[in-house]
């Protein structure tokens, strides 16, 4: 089947309903526009085409579906009963049948499926787009901001910082021992004392009964010690 036949009687089928060719991606895909829409055509010539070979078709297609507002596949009138509707259908994709046996131009292609028109992914993202470009700018006046700054003041400020930190808890480290020497003199000074008191008592306990309370006995320890 030839392309050039089947493309030259889809084109003048679609000229004479308003649609303007606006672009030929190949020898079997046209980008047309019919009002503010622009429809995509793919244009099939398989004489004897099968369900995967339809399916493959379709595939082909929504590689590049949001792109356009409406899209299409021609089929050859030998394709007309294995079209899925409900398959196009949710795809949003249309189906024309066209008949190059046909003498009648105007019955030569049929509209077997509409197509759905879609929003243009373009459209649905431009507020976003614009919300991006804004963030870009910011971004730029921010780097372009950090990059006019004289950093080496700050460093040098950050070093003696650091210095004097480490200096801080040097000092604090000794303070720490000598703290600690001076608590261990002090409970050893303790434990001094209260062994002499320990050893006081002991010997005051090694008197007799009769002695250990009697007055005379810290009489003569008085006169003991002044004679001494």
């Amino acid at each position: 089947m030839s392309i050039e036949l089947a493309k030259k009687l889809l084109e003048e089928w679609l000229l004479q309903r308003g649609f303007k060719i606006l672009n030929k991606l190949s020898d079997r895909e046209l980008i047309l526009t019919e009002g503010n829409n622009t429809v995509y055509l793919r244009i099939s010539i398989e004489e004897f085409p099968t369900d995967s070979y339809i399916v493959d078709e379709l595939s082909n297609v929504m590689r590049n579906r949001f792109n356009y507002n409406k899209a299409y596949i021609a089929f050859p009138q030998s394709a007309r009963d294995l079209i899925n509707g409900k398959l196009f259908r949710s795809n949003r994709v249309g189906v024309y049948i066209y008949d190059l046996s046909s003498t009648d131009t105007e019955k030569a292609v049929e509209e077997l499926i509409p197509s759905i028109p879609i929003q243009l992914q373009q459209e649905v993202n431009e507020d976003i787009k614009g919300r991006i470009d804004e963030l870009e700018r910011v971004i730029n006046d921010v780097k372009n901001a950090l990059s006019s700054i004289n950093i080496q003041p700050l460093t040098k400020d950050i070093n003696e910082l650091r210095d004097r930190v480490m200096r801080i808890e040097h000092t604090l480290n000794e303070l720490i021992e000598r703290v600690s020497r001076l608590e261990n003199l002090g409970l050893q000074s303790m434990r001094n004392s209260i062994i002499s008191t320990q050893g006081s008592s002991s010997v005051s306990n090694e008197l007799p009964d009769f002695l250990s309370n009697n007055p005379w006995v810290d009489v003569l320890r008085k006169r003991g010690g002044g004679s001494g």
